[in-house]
């Protein structure tokens, strides 16, 4: 492992992946034929399609647009091993990687915990999922390989951090 000085700073800024863009319309797209045939009242089955849209309005925004305000348009490693998150409104906040981040050669999924909300509360936690498709190759070979090099390193402040991979 190379000392922290002689490792580079990683700025992540994905783009808009047609991958994961495709498998969101599909994904609510066939959902949406299953809930108009539930045997329940119209209705709960137009409240049922209006949570649909919703959550697929939360997807194309979030994950696939990075556009929300509390959403991760940039992350930010430092060669010391912390991490900087630059949200969706221009705040920049540090974050800690969870061990939940997941690695593969297709899919990356780097879990944040927001230092500023280090109470275990609901939206302390962020997600930026990352395809070949939205990063540039050299820079998503970089990241893969130094997360599992480095993943399991010990956190600033003590703590361990680790990748499932």
């Amino acid at each position: 492992m190379k000392p922290d000085h002689e490792r580079p700073t990683l700025i992540i800024q994905p783009g808009v992946s047609r991958r994961l863009l495709l498998v969101v319309l599909l994904l609510h797209g066939l959902t949406l034929p299953v809930v108009l045939m539930l045997p329940v009242a119209w209705p709960w089955r137009t409240l049922l399609v209006a949570a649909l849209l919703v959550g697929l309005a939360g997807s194309l925004g979030g994950a696939v647009g990075h556009r929300w305000s509390w959403v991760p348009r940039q992350a930010v490693w430092h060669p010391e091993g912390h991490w900087t998150l630059t949200l969706g409104d221009g705040r920049e906040v540090p974050a800690r990687l969870l061990t939940t981040t997941f690695v593969s050669p297709a899919l990356v999924v780097l879990n944040f915990r927001l230092a500023e909300l280090a109470v275990s509360l609901p939206g302390s936690t962020r997600s930026l999922v990352l395809l070949p498709d939205n990063l540039d190759p050299d820079l998503h070979r970089r990241l893969r390989v130094q997360l599992r090099q480095e993943g399991t390193r010990a956190a600033p402040g003590g703590e361990e951090e680790a990748v499932r991979q």
